[in-house]
């Protein structure tokens, strides 16, 4: 890259971060234990439609962030509940999630952050998330990489609107030119980054940029 790049902040979900083995899988086992029979498949497609829905929704996105996943769970589950209280099944996945149990960190990652640091790169964690992401983090082992996890739904902002990357250059007093944005998502990763002056690059298929990488260790060539 041509700039001297000082910070690099990492998204979570999708990019550092995978839901193991599924969604899908998941809230299928929990609704089993109480007497709720899915189709996993279908529920993680569903999963991923109506958080997405969700996440564009205002009405949805202002209230508390509990509520805000209470409200996914239960559309999601919606079609097969037949009236069936879904309160216990919520309150199971909501832990659960909280937890490094159910996540898988990125193959290569951990050696990645490990030599980024050995670089001298300031790294942090930039995510749309809730509060038991810090959770996740010091289960898997890693939060001790990271010099700061920026959260979402601490910050009252969220990617890629314009604030959430001011807030990251207020507290870590780097300038938006020496600052790269790594993460999954084309529009609040990719492009919310480069529209806040950022550098960033997108990570996962498709290929859709010149400055992708599809797993952690290409990052290390990327940065020569």
């Amino acid at each position: 890259m041509q700039k001297r790049i000082h910070l690099i902040t990492i998204d979570a979900a999708g990019t550092l971060i995978r839901p193991w083995p599924s969604v899908g899988k998941v809230y299928a086992d929990v609704a089993l234990k109480y007497g709720l029979e899915v189709n996993e498949e279908i529920v993680d497609s569903r999963f991923y439609k109506i958080l997405g829905d969700a996440q564009r929704n205002q009405e949805v996105t202002s209230g508390e962030e509990k509520d805000f996943w209470k409200y996914v769970v239960t559309e999601v589950f919606l079609p097969f509940a037949k009236g069936k209280e879904l309160t216990s099944i919520f309150e199971e996945l909501w832990n659960l999630f909280g937890s490094g149990e159910h996540w898988r960190l990125a193959e290569g990652a951990i050696q990645t952050l490990e030599e980024l640091r050995k670089r001298n790169y300031r790294l942090a964690i930039l995510s749309n998330n809730d509060s038991r992401l810090r959770g996740v983090i010091r289960d898997l082992g890693i939060i001790d990489l990271f010099e700061h996890l920026f959260i979402s739904s601490e910050l009252g902002c969220e990617k890629p609107d314009l604030e959430i990357f001011r807030a990251v250059e207020a507290k870590t007093q780097v300038s938006s030119d020496q600052i790269l944005h790594l993460g999954d998502s084309h529009s609040r990763d990719f492009t919310g980054a480069r529209n806040a002056g950022w550098s960033a690059i997108l990570f996962g298929r498709p290929a859709l940029e010149k400055d992708q990488i599809f797993n952690f260790p290409q990052l290390l060539d990327f940065l020569q």
